[in-house]
């Protein structure tokens, strides 16, 4: 299930997840971002202005570094090869040798292993915590089709909906199905803290963030 307590009553989430760097098992992974910065690994990134993993990994970072932040993204843009506008076009620069690690999801492995039956892909274990994104859903204020859009809303957090989620949207549903997660899942990492920003904190701290990476990776 959603690992904490929603109070949002205007969104419904209907599946989350956890960024982080996803690479080859062969691979001797960093185990932080400043070992990743201390290395000679390339990683490909979304832009944060485009591209909801882009911008969680700002949050990320500023989440577990805080005012070290800005030291951070200098020493890591080197490890940077290319940012890319979306989640596929670096995904797929990753799958095509470009670069040693992607900005993904923990359970993006689960997509290879059990679509694909590859087990070569692994995602990187961070101690200072993973960032999570939670997905929602609502309904316009102005829609004409309001009964119709609640009961869709109803039908997403359904046992049927959520069961499905896990092996389209390759993202832990946020109500656990009813048969249990697919097979493969049980093997994704698990992060140790879960770090997630008040939503009434994001908007600053989302403009600090950005004008942060900015500086670091025009330099």
């Amino acid at each position: 299930d959603l690992p904490i307590t929603w109070e949002d009553d205007v969104f419904v989430p209907y599946d989350w997840g956890y960024f982080a760097f996803v690479h080859g098992t062969d691979l001797s992974a960093p185990t932080d971002f400043k070992a990743l910065a201390e290395s000679d690994l390339k990683i490909v990134i979304q832009d944060p202005r485009s591209s909801t993993p882009g911008l969680g990994l700002l949050m990320w970072v500023k989440a577990a570094y805080g005012d070290e932040a800005p030291k951070i993204w200098a020493e890591l843009a080197d490890n940077v090869v290319t940012v890319t506008k979306g989640w596929s076009e670096a995904y797929g620069l990753f799958l095509e040798g470009e670069a040693d690690m992607v900005l993904s999801y923990t359970t993006s492995p689960a997509y290879h292993l059990i679509a694909e039956e590859d087990d070569s892909k692994t995602a990187a274990l961070f101690d200072e915590g993973h960032y999570m994104q939670i997905e929602v859903a609502g309904k316009l204020a102005g829609s004409d089709q309001p009964e119709l859009a609640d009961q869709f809303l109803q039908y997403l957090v359904s046992d049927a909906a959520q069961s499905v989620l896990p092996t389209t949207n390759w993202m832990y549903p946020a109500v656990t199905p009813q048969a249990g997660l697919p097979a493969g899942f049980e093997g994704m990492i698990q992060p140790g803290k879960a770090l997630l920003v008040p939503n009434g904190e994001v908007p600053a701290l989302r403009e600090e963030a950005l004008d942060e990476w900015l500086t670091a990776l025009s330099r």
